[in-house]
């Protein structure tokens, strides 16, 4: 008979653990990630757990988010990582599906995000799909070597003249003493460059704060004594995640190349199995080609929306409002970072 219930203290060490021994854990599922969205944006923590006797057989992170505009509702990760159940049956998975659809019907809807489809899942407690953004994942088990020589053709040739090139560096920080930097190109190019509303400064800070040492890294290029931006990374369960980019354009250094390049090559020789890219529209042609010159596989993550108080699924946000871009892309940095940043609360 399998229960499930909502993690508390008494589980903390019985979810670790299931959560070590499962090749597809993520850094989304650890508790210290609810830790940080909790402390930055004000989420609950609703993680479920599946028990069969006193045996964890499944878990499931799980957060209530309660925005300002729109109804309350659950969702399995806001942002940035697809991470939906981890179970050891189809019984398991029901019994978490079933539990997220009971807590449901008090809420507008649940979302559970998936980085592949839940193919055993009962549709009664999954009646809409949708496909998102790609995920691109190399494979690091083949070795540097076999890496290197996959890698598209012009990027073997922007790293070689990297490489030559005097003045530039690479700095691996582990303690987030480099957060202000970071956040500098990150604000520019997220918000000037592309429309985003970056996260607050707060959130890279708890993130170090929450994260054991080492778990989370900031990767930052340096050119001639000045940074010009990096590459935040999680380094959790045999994975390197690579969570935001914010590397400022150089037509000479190149700096995002090598970055990437020098994430690899640590993470192929600390023995990680893969590196995660992270997401590309569908529809963003030069992001999906830059990811596959890595000579990355492809998934495509799901979205099943579970009816609450509202029946049906609606565009996700940031799709709706889109024209938004525009004008975000047309503020100044300190009323993004002042008024824009601190509302993204209200809107999860």
């Amino acid at each position: 008979m399998i229960r499930v219930v909502k993690l508390d203290e008494t589980l903390y060490e019985g979810y670790a653990s299931y959560l070590a021994g499962r090749a597809d854990a993520r850094f989304g599922h650890d508790l210290a990630w609810g830790n940080v969205l909790r402390a930055t944006y004000g989420v609950e923590i609703e993680h479920l757990v599946a028990l069969e006797g006193g045996r964890v057989v499944g878990v499931c992170p799980l957060f209530l988010c309660k925005p300002l505009f729109g109804g309350a509702h659950y969702v399995t990760n806001p942002f940035p990582t697809y991470c939906g159940p981890l179970c050891e049956s189809p019984e398991a998975l029901n019994a978490l599906l079933k539990t997220i659809a009971e807590k449901t019907s008090s809420v507008d809807h649940a979302e559970v995000l998936t980085p592949t489809p839940l193919l055993n899942a009962e549709a009664k407690y999954l009646p809409f799909w949708e496909g998102l953004d790609y995920t691109f994942v190399l494979d690091l088990r083949q070795g540097i070597e076999a890496i290197r020589k996959n890698l598209r053709t012009n990027f073997k040739r922007i790293l070689t003249r990297s490489a030559k090139l005097q003045g530039m560096d690479i700095v691996t920080n582990l303690d987030g003493n480099l957060v202000d930097e970071f956040y500098h190109s990150y604000v520019r190019i997220y918000g000037h460059k592309h429309g985003f509303i970056p996260h607050v400064k707060a959130l890279f800070r708890n993130i170090f704060a929450e994260f054991p040492k080492g778990d989370a890294r900031l990767y930052m290029a340096r050119v001639n004594g000045k940074y010009v931006g990096g590459i935040f990374t999680f380094w959790a369960h045999n994975e390197v995640y690579y969570a935001w980019s914010a590397v400022e354009p150089d037509g000479e250094y190149q700096p995002a190349h090598s970055v990437i390049w020098r994430i690899i090559q640590d993470a192929a020789a600390e023995g990680y199995d893969r590196f995660n890219m992270g997401e590309a529209p569908k529809v963003h042609e030069t992001l999906i080609r830059f990811k596959q010159g890595w000579g990355t596989g492809v998934l495509e993550p799901s979205r099943y929306f579970i009816p609450g108080r509202t029946r049906e699924p609606s565009p996700r946000l940031f799709d709706r409002v889109s024209w938004a871009k525009r004008i975000i892309a047309s503020l100044p940095s300190g009323v993004i970072t002042t008024f824009l940043s601190p509302a993204i609360r209200y809107f999860l």
